[in-house]
């Protein structure tokens, strides 16, 4: 963020093996608002991305390190966030080799700084995820934490709550456009939390969606014949979690923007 005028640039990534090369290009990207961070060592490149996840990367391949790091980019389980590779070869084995694996852009050195910006700006509004207002309540720790990483990983707003009896007070404040709860809690299980929601008629048609190690179809079907929306079985894969959220949170919106 531009602490002077308030605007908030796009995040971006550049990693390169060569030290000169990744502190000139990180120093030029930052002249096309873009709030730039230059890597040269690959865990610490792969660690930030775990951390806090870019709008987008930019990964130099000439080196080996640069191999490794476009592979762990193929590879990743967030997957919301494009990958431009620069490199000095220019054949068509490459390009098509980038092609396969994802990469939304392929630059030759000496860079166009210009041109890779735009496509930067581009990738990132094309590719850019909704700010979704995700409320999630679970009485484990470490599903909390997992859930709130994952889905704020994928550009959503997430608040995470233990105790099911904050639920009013959370609706209330936070504003929810998907509850994701876990079905057994003690104080007060899933089903029974998604009847108190529904109680209030501003809450009739939010979408709840359960989250459970249960495995039984007959239970499951009675969860959601509470009113809840759908019925992820623990453990779940980031990408299915972030792409079923995503899609009733945004049916959600579209249904509210009718009104």
């Amino acid at each position: 963020m531009d602490e002077n005028s308030g605007k908030y640039f796009d995040l971006v990534y550049v990693y390169s093996a060569e030290a000169t090369f990744s502190s000139e290009l990180t120093t030029a990207l930052r002249f096309y608002d873009h709030e730039v961070v230059g890597f040269t060592d690959i865990d610490e490149f792969r660690s930030a991305i775990l951390i806090r996840a870019p709008q987008a990367v930019v990964l130099d391949i000439d080196s080996e390190s640069g191999q490794k790091a476009k592979q762990a980019m193929a590879t990743r389980v967030v997957t919301t966030f494009p990958a431009i590779y620069v490199s000095s070869r220019d054949v068509f084995e490459d390009r098509l080799e980038a092609v396969r694996e994802g990469a939304e852009g392929y630059f030759i050195k000496p860079i166009d700084v210009q041109a890779l910006s735009a496509r930067i700006s581009e990738k990132i509004a094309k590719n850019a995820v909704h700010s979704y207002r995700i409320l999630v309540v679970d009485d484990d720790d470490f599903f909390l934490s997992f859930f709130d990483a994952v889905l704020s990983s994928a550009g959503m707003h997430v608040k995470a709550i233990m105790d099911p009896s904050q639920i009013l007070d959370a609706m209330k404040k936070f504003k929810p456009e998907l509850v994701l709860t876990d079905l057994h809690m003690p104080q007060c299980n899933g089903i029974e939390m998604a009847k108190i929601i529904r109680q209030n008629n501003h809450y009739l048609d939010i979408p709840i969606v359960f989250l459970s190690s249960e495995t039984e179809m007959q239970k499951q079907l009675g969860a959601l014949e509470t009113g809840a929306d759908d019925f992820l079985t623990k453990p779940i894969d980031p990408e299915k979690l972030i792409s079923s959220i995503s899609s009733r949170a945004e049916r959600y919106r579209n249904l509210r923007k009718q009104r």
